[in-house]
């Protein structure tokens, strides 16, 4: 399954990291997020967005490892052939000399 790619955009207001202070009536403070007007939406930093990488990791992990176990298949076949062909050289070369 193809992965599809997700463009991910920065969340980008006015104001960032701006903050109103009320002062509660026993003596603490609360904090609350003050950004200004939103000027981008951003991608949400969600389970389902995550998830979506993963996925993508996940295939391109087992795509890999398909890939190396052929590979590794491939030059030990290409070794046995190799080792065969220097045996059978060795041999030609052996009943010329004699």
């Amino acid at each position: 399954m193809a992965h599809n790619r997700m463009k991910w955009k920065d969340h980008v207001v006015e104001r960032p990291k701006t903050y109103t202070e009320t002062t509660n009536g026993d003596g603490s403070k609360t904090f609350t997020a003050a950004p200004g007007e939103i000027i981008q939406q951003g991608t949400p930093n969600s389970a389902t967005n995550f998830n979506h990488l993963e996925e993508g990791i996940g295939d391109v992990d087992a795509a890999f490892n398909l890939l190396y176990v052929l590979a590794q298949a491939e030059r030990r076949d290409f070794e046995a052939r190799i080792a065969a062909l220097e045996t059978s050289v060795a041999t030609l070369v052996s009943a010329a000399t004699t």
